[in-house]
C-alpha cells in the first residue's frame, strides 16, 4: 500500500494505492453497489448505481446526507462528492492483481480532515480484506486516534 498526503492553499489531499488479489468486477461491486458497499460501510447506499444519481449516508434517526455521483464507469471508476469534498476510486488490472487508487480532496473548511482521512485509510484496507477473504477489517483492531494524529502532523493541521 502506498499513501500520499498533500496540501495546497485551499485543500488537503489523500491518495492511497493498494493491490488487491480479487477479480476487478468483484471489487467494483464492493465499491459501487448498495449490496457491496454496505459490507464495509453499512451507513452508505445508492439511490441508483449510475452517474447523476446520489449516494445516501444514513446518520441515524431518519437523517441523511446526500452525495452526488459524479462518475460511474462499471468495473473501472466511481467518484462522488463527500460533504464539500470529493472522493474517487479507480481500478486497473495488473499482471497479478487489481490496483485500487483512492483519491480524496477536502477543503480546509471541512472541520475534521484528519478523522475523515483516517476513516478512508481504514476503509480502503477493509475493502482489500473483504475482497480477498470475504470479511472486512474489525474497527476494534484499528488505532484511529494514533493514525489521525499522524495524518494531522503530516498535513500540519
Amino acid at each position: 500500500m502506498n499513501v500520499n498526503y498533500q496540501t495546497d492553499t485551499t485543500h488537503a489531499y489523500q491518495t492511497i494505492t493498494i493491490n488487491i488479489q480479487a477479480p476487478q468486477a468483484h471489487i467494483f461491486k464492493l465499491l459501487a453497489t448498495t449490496d457491496g458497499i454496505q459490507q464495509w460501510f453499512p451507513q452508505l447506499s445508492f439511490e441508483e448505481e449510475k452517474a447523476g444519481s446520489r449516494l445516501l449516508f444514513d446518520l441515524g434517526n431518519d437523517q441523511y446526507e446526500y452525495f452526488n455521483i459524479t462518475d460511474y464507469e462499471p468495473k473501472h471508476h466511481i467518484a462522488y462528492t463527500w460533504d464539500n469534498g470529493h472522493v474517487d476510486f479507480t481500478l486497473e488490472e495488473t499482471n497479478e492483481n487489481v490496483q485500487l487508487t483512492f483519491k480524496e480532496a477536502l477543503p480546509y473548511t471541512f472541520k475534521t480532515i484528519g478523522n475523515d482521512f483516517t476513516g478512508w485509510y481504514f476503509q480502503i484496507q477493509s475493502v482489500k480484506k473483504l475482497a480477498e477473504t470475504g470479511q472486512p477489517l474489525s474497527q476494534s483492531d484499528f488505532d484511529f486516534a494514533s493514525k489521525t494524529k499522524e495524518i494531522e502532523d503530516i498535513l500540519n493541521i
